[in-house]
C-alpha cells in the first residue's frame, strides 16, 4: 500500500472523529497517541495533523503549544457566517451560467433532502443541506472558493455539534425553503434566491450564537446531533 493511501486513510479517520464529536473542541491531539491509536507511523500522522491544522480543525494552544481540536468563539462564528454570505451569494449570481450538469447536481441535493425527510433521517438531511450550499458555491467554478467554503463549514460544524437549539426543527419547512431556493436560482431569479438565502443564514447565525451564549451561561458542553435548522 502506498504511503499516500495510508495518509489519506488516517486523515479520513481522524477528520471523521473530530466532525462526529468523538473528539471535542479543546481535546488534545498528539502525534504519538494518534499514530498508535489509528495504526500509522508517526511521520504519516505528522502529515495528517499538518493538513488538519491547515483545514482549521486543529489549533496549537498558545501556551502549551499542544495541538487541540479547534474551539470557535462567537466572534469567529460571526466571521464564518459573513464569509458564507459572500461565497454563497457569488454562487447564486453565477447560477445564470450553470451548465446542465451543474443544474442537475443542485436538483440532486433536493431529491436527497426529500428522501431524508421521507425516512426521517436527520443525518442524511444535514448532509444534503450542506451539499446544497456547497453546490451553490461550486457554481462559481473556482476551486479556491469551494475549498474555502468547505473549510468554513467544517469549522462551523465543530460548534454546531455542541450547541442546543431552542426551536424544534421543522424538516418539511426546511425542505420547502431549499426547494424554493433552488427553483429560484435555476429559473434565473437571482435576487429573490439571494434574499431567501441571506434570510436563512441570518436566522441560523442567531440560533448558533444564542446556543453558544446558553452553553456559556450553563457552563456545559453537551453533545447533540446537528440540527438542520442551524445549517440552513
Amino acid at each position: 500500500m502506498r504511503r499516500e493511501t495510508v495518509a489519506d486513510q488516517g486523515l479520513s479517520i481522524l477528520r471523521g472523529r473530530i466532525l462526529d464529536g468523538g473528539l471535542r473542541p479543546g481535546d488534545p491531539v498528539t502525534e504519538e497517541a494518534m499514530a498508535r491509536e489509528i495504526g500509522v507511523s508517526r511521520p504519516t500522522m505528522r502529515e495528517v495533523l499538518t493538513i488538519l491544522v491547515r483545514e482549521g480543525l486543529l489549533t496549537r494552544h498558545p501556551s502549551t503549544r499542544i495541538l487541540e481540536v479547534t474551539t470557535l468563539t462567537a466572534a469567529e462564528v460571526t466571521e464564518i457566517y459573513a464569509a458564507r454570505r459572500v461565497l454563497e451569494s457569488a454562487g447564486v449570481d453565477a447560477a445564470q451560467h450553470a451548465s446542465a450538469e451543474e443544474r442537475a447536481r443542485l436538483q440532486d441535493t433536493i431529491r436527497e433532502m426529500e428522501a431524508a425527510v421521507a425516512h426521517n433521517d436527520l443525518y442524511a438531511l444535514v448532509q444534503a443541506d450542506t451539499r446544497c450550499h456547497a453546490e451553490t458555491v461550486a457554481l462559481t467554478r473556482s476551486r479556491y472558493l469551494r475549498t474555502l467554503h468547505n473549510q468554513l463549514m467544517a469549522k462551523l460544524n465543530l460548534t454546531l455539534s455542541l450547541v442546543e437549539s431552542d426551536q424544534p426543527s421543522d424538516n418539511a419547512e426546511l425542505l420547502r425553503l431549499h426547494r424554493e431556493y433552488v427553483e429560484l436560482m435555476l429559473d434565473g431569479d437571482s435576487e429573490a434566491a439571494k434574499t431567501q438565502l441571506l434570510e436563512r443564514l441570518d436566522v441560523a447565525e442567531r440560533e448558533v450564537l444564542h446556543g453558544l451564549d446558553k452553553q456559556d451561561a450553563e457552563g456545559t458542553s453537551r453533545r447533540r446531533t446537528i440540527s438542520p435548522a442551524q445549517t440552513r
